[in-house]
């Protein structure tokens, strides 16, 4: 990869993890290219080739983003909420990483899959609260999230 394409990558990398942060949602492929002043087949190239990378996940049928870690483009079981607004997380670890990521206190909500319990966990600065005895289980280890990571 040259010099040049891995700048290109790093700023259209940023552009998505700034949108994500902004507004709460994925930049598509057009609003990166606009952001950035570049084509739209520059900004898809490098969305592939950060796919590639285990940067982004791509949406199996486009190649929009789907997940740009901790982000989830789409709704899931994990949404955190802070001062700044509301995000999906890809899962119970990434619910973690939003609010420090951002740097802000926050309230997960989600749902006991075994129980349907509904949970609330409160990360207060680098403190977690939970209001109910709750435990995280993940069904791979760290080592094989990305042998399957849309359904990890």
């Amino acid at each position: 990869m040259s010099r040049l394409t891995a700048l290109l990558e790093n700023e259209i990398r940023l552009a998505v993890y700034r949108h994500f942060c902004a507004l709460g949602r994925a930049p598509t492929i057009v609003e990166v290219a606009g952001v950035l002043g570049v084509s739209v087949e520059s900004v898809r190239e490098a969305f592939v080739s950060l796919a590639t990378q285990h940067v982004l996940v791509l949406h199996p049928s486009t190649d929009e983003v789907w997940m740009a870690m901790p982000f989830s483009a789409v709704e899931t079981a994990f949404k955190v909420v802070t001062d700044k607004g509301e995000w999906w997380a890809n899962c119970a670890w990434d619910a973690l990483g939003i609010p420090a990521m951002l740097g802000q206190d926050a309230e997960i909500y989600s749902t006991c899959p075994a129980s349907g319990i509904p949970l609330r966990v409160t990360v207060t600065g680098k403190a977690l609260g939970v209001d109910t005895e709750s435990v995280v289980h993940f069904l791979l280890p760290a080592a094989r999230w990305w042998d399957d990571i849309g359904y990890t």
